[in-house]
């Protein structure tokens, strides 16, 4: 049985159809060409480059990640082929609930550790619906049926509410058709993906505070982690020779070469040095969750 087509083979068959290079399409992104190769090598990517990714080469995230529910690639069955969820490829590490919802006869079925990430057992759609608000509940719903009248698969990330308290849960779902050459069983997955749901709100929240900040400042100045890492960056507004991928590696190299230095700076809060003919001054700062931060403001020397 041929193997199916894993991500980094699609994403490598899309640039050469599309004569893109990964130094382009970093720049495209926004990222550098190092991270770009690490995805052609089937290294991980987050959820807002993915979109990113899929935008830029024109086909659908769920696609490019995962492939196709195809009836082609599994045995039939009475209402058509149904592949074996557990055969989708994921890299996260989250425990995974199977789910298949047969629309002719309205039966409903879940994996056994469906309590374990939905924190109830579920086996009617009413004891699903009743874990969400309204909004969530529309979200899935125009999601699944779109994929009833258009096929192909659909991810969604719903919050749902559990002793309390609220679960972030990332569902991928397909349509198989029936006899009828209709969509009539969706299948798929359901993950917790609270923790990363949170750490990626956190994160735009982040990113907002600062977009605000770089609006006030009339040179070049960055914000990155402890590592060097470009997390936002008032570069597009500069009149300056320096492009995204020289500034990433400049910072790079400053934070490995000047190491010293660059913890003296989060310990102390401030410090100034000239590094590749620039005058740099960085600033430590740890925000109300304890996450660490660094800001280069960058002249010529």
């Amino acid at each position: 049985m041929t193997e199916p087509e894993t991500f980094k083979e699609r994403l490598l068959k899309l640039l050469k159809q599309k004569k893109m290079s990964q130094l382009k399409v970093g720049e495209q992104l926004g990222v550098s060409r190092t991270a770009v190769n690490k995805w052609t090598k089937g290294g991980m990517i987050d959820e807002d480059n993915l979109n990113k990714l899929a935008d830029l080469l024109d086909v659908d995230k769920i696609w490019l990640k995962y492939g196709e529910y195809t009836q082609s690639q599994h045995p039939q069955s009475s209402v058509g082929g149904t592949r074996n969820i557990n055969e989708v490829h994921l890299q996260e590490s989250a425990e995974i609930v199977t789910w298949e919802w047969d629309l002719l006869t309205g039966e409903l079925n879940y994996s056994d550790n469906v309590e374990a990430v939905y924190g109830i057992k579920i086996t009617t759609n009413e004891d699903f619906w009743a874990l969400m608000d309204p909004a969530s509940k529309d979200k899935l719903v125009n999601g699944y049926s779109k994929i009833i009248k258009e096929g192909g698969a659909h991810e969604m990330d719903f919050k749902i509410n559990w002793e309390g308290d609220y679960r972030w849960i990332t569902s991928r779902a397909a349509g198989v058709k029936g006899p009828n050459g209709k969509v009539t069983k969706l299948v798929g997955i359901s993950l917790d993906n609270t923790e990363r749901k949170n750490n990626e709100l956190r994160l735009r929240k982040i990113k907002c505070y600062f977009d605000v900040l770089l609006t006030h400042f009339q040179h070049l100045v960055t914000f990155t982690d402890k590592a060097g890492e470009i997390l936002a960056s008032n570069l597009k507004s500069q009149s300056t020779d320096i492009d995204y991928l020289a500034l990433q590696r400049l910072l790079y190299q400053l934070a490995i070469n000047h190491k010293t230095w660059l913890d003296d700076v989060i310990q102390t809060g401030r410090g100034q040095i000239v590094f590749q003919d620039k005058q740099i001054t960085a600033y430590h700062h740890l925000n109300d969750e304890h996450q660490s931060f660094l800001m280069f403001e960058l002249k010529p020397s």
